[in-house]
């Protein structure tokens, strides 16, 4: 029977935690941020979700999902609740071992609709995942999606190899203005282009595409490399404190990678996933910002099971449009090259208060 409600994408937060540090993670996990959802607690409200709520595709991430105690139980309830939609679990991989039969017994189980997705905050991560994941799948493995012609499928990439190639060019070098003018370098150019800036139609192919890997069994995993981030919603404010900004919400909105990107969050339905977690950053940080806008933090009220369909059919209809609270992100985005690992996070000093804020609803 058709379900009243559908959400082309969905997310699951399971955890505040992470072992890597990537300077500009837009869920915060750079810094010393705690907390994580058990599945028990949230199994019924998930329950009653997947009674009124069809989901095109999911994915359960973090934090590092994996860290959180009960990963496999949210893998495996949530594919069951939701058996024909597609699912992918957002992990850096770290403690992905060769040998970790449970885990892939759990994807295969879902006959190739819930795959594993690798995203790669560090260019020097590459050729050790892969390695792992080649043993970690089952017999024969295809790779695909990382070719030279999907490369030059790619929108503008005509133009993006130019600026990528004058980037590093010498002044005595000839032009190279598309990728079929890569073969009429001489190979001493080519040579220093790869070794030096890693810069080639194989190297970008790999880079901007990553690898899809399918085993005998059809399971899947996708590596991506993500290794440029651009700053957050955070501004620290030395080592005690953190603000936010104070953006015109419209444009902020209208640069944002989330703007649709329904966020589930402890069972409740959010617009993204920064609006999410404001007021628990709030509660374990204590935000240096104004009375006004720390009210507008913890007065934003998600979707709940407890709501009628026409009030949650609004909510999900009105996920293109701007709220408030995008003042809090930036309105432009500087991009950076990350090469984060596992390592020391950020030590922000935690404030320990309690925030009472009346709720517009009188709650």
């Amino acid at each position: 029977m058709k379900r009243p409600l559908h959400l082309d994408y969905v997310e699951f937060y399971i955890t505040n935690s992470c072992n890597f540090n990537c300077k500009g993670c837009n869920r915060f996990n750079n810094y010393k941020f705690t907390g994580m959802q058990r599945w028990k607690d949230y199994a019924d409200t998930y329950r009653q979700w997947s009674e009124i709520l069809d989901i095109t595709r999911w994915s359960i991430l973090g934090g590092e999902p994996t860290l959180n105690p009960d990963f496999l139980e949210w893998v495996y309830n949530i594919s069951t609740l939701w058996p024909k939609s597609s699912g992918s679990i957002v992990t850096n991989a770290y403690y992905l071992k060769p040998n970790d039969q449970e885990l892939y017994d759990m994807i295969n189980r879902t006959q190739g609709l819930v795959r594993l997705d690798i995203g790669l905050h560090n260019l020097n991560r590459c050729d050790t995942v892969l390695d792992i994941v080649k043993q970690w799948l089952h017999g024969p493995i295809t790779v695909s999606g990382n070719t030279i012609e999907d490369l030059k499928a790619l929108p503008n990439f005509d133009q993006n190899w130019k600026q990528s190639y004058n980037k590093i060019r010498d002044p005595a070098w000839p032009e190279c203005n598309t990728i079929d003018d890569w073969h009429s370098l001489p190979d001493s150019i080519q040579q220093e282009c790869r070794e030096i800036f890693r810069f080639s139609p194989e190297d970008l192919a790999k880079d901007r595409l990553g690898y899809n890997l399918v085993d005998s069994n059809g399971v899947c995993v996708v590596i991506s490399l993500e290794n440029y981030f651009h700053q957050g919603a955070l501004i620290p404010n030395g080592t005690s404190s953190f603000g936010l900004h104070s953006s015109n919400p419209e444009k902020a909105h209208d640069i944002c990678h989330s703007k649709t990107c329904h966020h589930f969050d402890k069972g409740q339905l959010y617009k993204c996933g920064q609006v999410a977690l404001f007021p628990e950053i709030d509660r374990q940080f204590f935000l240096d910002v104004s009375e006004q806008d720390r009210k507008l933090i913890h007065d934003y009220q998600p979707a709940s099971i407890d709501q009628s369909l026409p009030e949650l059919e609004n909510f999900i209809n009105s996920i293109e449009q701007s709220l408030p609270q995008c003042k809090f992100c930036p309105e432009y985005y500087n991009l950076t090259e990350i090469f984060a690992d596992h390592g020391q996070k950020i030590n922000m000093v935690k404030k320990s208060t309690n925030i009472l804020i009346k709720k517009s609803n009188g709650t």
